[in-house]
């Protein structure tokens, strides 16, 4: 199973993106189940902000039709929740990498990560990742 990271759902729905065409694929290969990936509810609420906030994007959705966009991925995605656990890993995770600022929610990805037995993610930002043992970063075009 590989986790997918907010940027990827962003460019898959914005057409203007260079990286457009590759992340739609990969929705694709999921959709088709030629491809194993899966979100955490904070991929979703963090697509949600984004694609909401006129400060992010061009033409930002109204609350009500970004959240009918989250439950589309719901319906693609498997979707895992490490719930309350994860919260037990945060020390060492943060320990890791001296996670501050911003940086705590990629730390909590990788918490949940390790209590769901994922250890890879798609992303394009791949340095947010790299400081973390045992969390591997893959492109969207290593996997359409």
């Amino acid at each position: 199973m590989i986790l997918v990271d907010t940027n990827i759902l962003i460019y898959a729905v914005n057409s203007d993106a260079p990286q457009h065409v590759v992340c739609r694929a990969l929705v694709e290969a999921v959709r088709a189940g030629t491809l194993q990936c899966a979100l955490v509810p904070q991929v979703l609420l963090e697509f949600h902000a984004i694609v909401t906030d006129r400060r992010r994007v061009a033409n930002p959705l109204e609350p009500a039709a970004a959240w009918e966009v989250c439950a589309v991925w719901q319906g693609i995605f498997a979707l895992l929740d490490a719930g309350c656990a994860a919260l037990e890993r945060m020390p060492e995770v943060i320990a890791e990498k001296g996670a501050a600022g911003g940086g705590i929610f990629d730390a909590w990805l990788v918490a949940q990560m390790r209590c769901l037995g994922v250890d890879r993610i798609c992303t394009y930002n791949e340095k947010d990742f790299s400081p973390y043992r045992g969390i591997w970063t893959v492109r969207p075009e290593e996997l359409a």
